[in-house]
């Protein structure tokens, strides 16, 4: 397992869960339509195709060609192919959620709100009365976005070895945090609330009325249309904009301090127009960033480990072996 390169192993452990939940739905497991797949490239892959332009770019400039860089452009690729595999079935585990778990806490977690976070209403308020510019209630989703395009480009530019780990935390995050929606559902505070975002508020409509319909057509409304409608599942908590934002507001601190500071302001922005647009509690916050510190502590030792694993194995190989056959003072190299 230490071995194993982690990416593939959270992918492969995500594929048998997803195929359990399949099993015990009944339910099919379908590749997003093209209109959801724009909306996934739109959103996450975009970044690994980014990524992956900015490592062919010189090899276009020249073309005799770079073994090393050839090699590189591999393993993004491979990188991508995985990021994809692990979104698709993130989402198809959203979707499924309603028919996995229907009970939601949402009066627990308003009530929480009410309690702790009723300090940010007169902020909530004075966002409402912003003029609703289609770029401003944008910035939510494009920010996300762009600290993903930015992230990973950076730190690959920097080493292999620093790229994945912030990779693999960003799987993680998105693995466990399918998982992690099943323990304590919610929809969102917009059941209580309206938006201070028009434009969120009609996404979070959108996505209302399409998990009533799952709940009123059960799998046979998810065999006609959950490649319509894979990015579709409602999931408040945990909050994975907070816990995606702070895995590269860490990683940039760690490795790209200037870049961190660029970053802060938006993990704060990201943090009060997720409440603000009504989107998520403020608990949602909270175990969202509870999530990222796991994934990135899990993360670290992880690579550290298989990184180690794969220095005493090239050690191992590269020692001498001696034959019995030979006089004591000769050896055979092992290659």
């Amino acid at each position: 397992m230490i071995k194993a390169a982690p990416e593939w192993v959270v992918a492969g452990v995500l594929l048998v869960i997803t195929l359990n939940f399949r099993w015990i739905l009944h339910a099919p497991l379908q590749l997003p339509s093209i209109s959801q797949f724009s909306v996934m490239g739109e959103i996450f892959l975009i970044p690994m195709l980014g990524l992956c332009l900015w490592v062919l770019l010189p090899i276009l400039l020249n073309p005799k060609g770079d073994p090393e860089l050839v090699r590189k452009l591999g393993r993004q690729a491979g990188d991508a192919l995985c990021f994809g595999l692990v979104l698709t079935l993130h989402f198809q585990i959203k979707l499924w959620i309603p028919l996995l778990r229907s009970t939601t806490y949402d009066s627990i977690y308003e009530a929480t709100d009410r309690f702790f976070f009723s300090w940010l209403n007169p902020l909530i308020a004075w966002r409402s009365r912003w003029p609703q510019n289609h770029w401003i209630d944008g910035l939510y989703f494009e920010v996300f976005f762009w600290i993903f395009l930015v992230s990973f480009i950076a730190h690959n530019q920097r080493s292999r070895s620093e790229f994945r780990r912030v990779f693999l935390a960003v799987l993680l995050m998105f693995a466990l945090g399918a998982n992690l929606y099943l323990v304590a559902p919610a929809l969102g505070p917009f059941l209580y609330h309206p938006s201070a975002n028009a434009l969120i508020g009609d996404v979070q409509r959108y996505m209302y009325g399409i998990r009533k319909s799952e709940l009123a057509g059960g799998v046979i409304w998810l065999r006609a249309n959950s490649g319509r409608y894979l990015t579709c599942g409602l999931a408040a908590m945990p909050s994975l904009h907070a816990a995606g934002s702070f895995i590269f507001l860490y990683y940039a601190w760690r490795y790209v301090r200037p870049l961190a500071w660029v970053y802060g302001p938006i993990f704060i922005w990201i943090l009060f127009a997720a409440m603000a647009s009504r989107w998520h509690y403020g608990i949602d916050l909270v175990a969202g960033i509870a999530l990222a510190c796991g994934c990135i502590a899990l993360s670290d030792w992880w690579m550290s480990a298989h990184e180690a694993a794969a220095r005493r194995a090239l050690q191992d190989a590269e020692q001498p072996v001696i034959d019995e056959s030979l006089p004591e003072d000769m050896t055979v190299t092992a290659r």
